[in-house]
C-alpha cells in the first residue's frame, strides 16, 4: 500500500513538473518572439521594442544593429527554450519504464534540463535588465518594462518549479528503489 502511495506521489510530481515546463516553454517562446520588452516615449509618441524589432508610430522595424547585449539576450532565451524542450521530452519519457535505460534516470535528466533552462533565462533577463536600467533608462526619461519582459520572468519561475518537481520525483523513485518492495 505504501509503495502505491509513493508511486502516485512520484507521478503527481512528474505531472506537475511537466505542466510547469510546458507552460514555461510556451511563455519563453512568446516572450522571445514578441516586441514588448520595453515601452517608452520618443518625440512625443509611444514606442516599444523587443529582442528582434522596435516599433514607433505604428510601424515596426528590424533591430539591425548587432549590439552585444541584444545578441546575448537572444541567445540565452533561445538556449533556454531549447533546453526546456529537451527537458519536456525527457519528462515525457520518464513516464515510460524501459529496462534498457535502467542506469539512466530520465526524471533526473529532465530536472537538470529545467534547471539549465532556468539558468539560461536568468542570464538573459539579468543582461537585459542591467543594460536597460543603466543605459537605456537614462536615455529615455519616460520608459517601463512591458509584458514580454514580465513573461520572461514568469517563465523562469515555471522552469525552476518544473525542475524542483522532477527532482522530488527522482528522490521518491530513488528512495523506493533503495528500500525495495516490502
Amino acid at each position: 500500500m505504501a509503495n502505491v502511495i509513493v508511486s502516485l506521489m512520484m507521478y503527481s510530481f512528474m505531472g506537475g513538473g511537466l505542466f510547469c515546463a510546458i507552460v514555461g516553454n510556451i511563455l519563453l517562446v512568446v516572450s522571445t518572439a514578441t516586441d514588448y520588452w520595453m515601452q517608452y516615449r520618443l518625440s512625443g509618441s509611444f514606442a516599444h521594442q523587443g529582442l528582434w524589432r522596435y516599433c514607433m508610430s505604428g510601424k515596426c522595424y528590424m533591430q539591425t544593429d548587432s549590439i552585444a547585449y541584444w545578441n546575448a539576450t537572444r541567445a540565452f532565451m533561445i538556449l533556454s527554450a531549447m533546453s526546456c524542450f529537451a527537458g519536456i521530452i525527457a519528462g515525457i519519457l520518464s513516464f515510460a519504464h524501459f529496462s534498457a535505460f535502467e542506469r539512466f534516470n530520465r526524471s533526473f535528466a529532465a530536472g537538470i534540463m529545467f534547471f539549465v533552462s532556468t539558468l539560461f533565462v536568468l542570464l538573459a533577463m539579468a543582461i537585459y535588465t542591467g543594460v536597460t536600467v543603466n543605459f537605456l533608462g537614462k536615455r529615455f526619461g519616460d520608459w517601463r518594462f512591458s509584458w514580454s519582459y514580465i513573461l520572461g520572468w514568469v517563465a523562469l519561475l515555471m522552469n525552476f518549479f518544473a525542475g524542483i518537481f522532477y527532482m522530488c520525483a527522482y528522490r521518491m523513485h530513488e528512495c523506493r528503489r533503495v528500500t525495495g518492495p516490502r
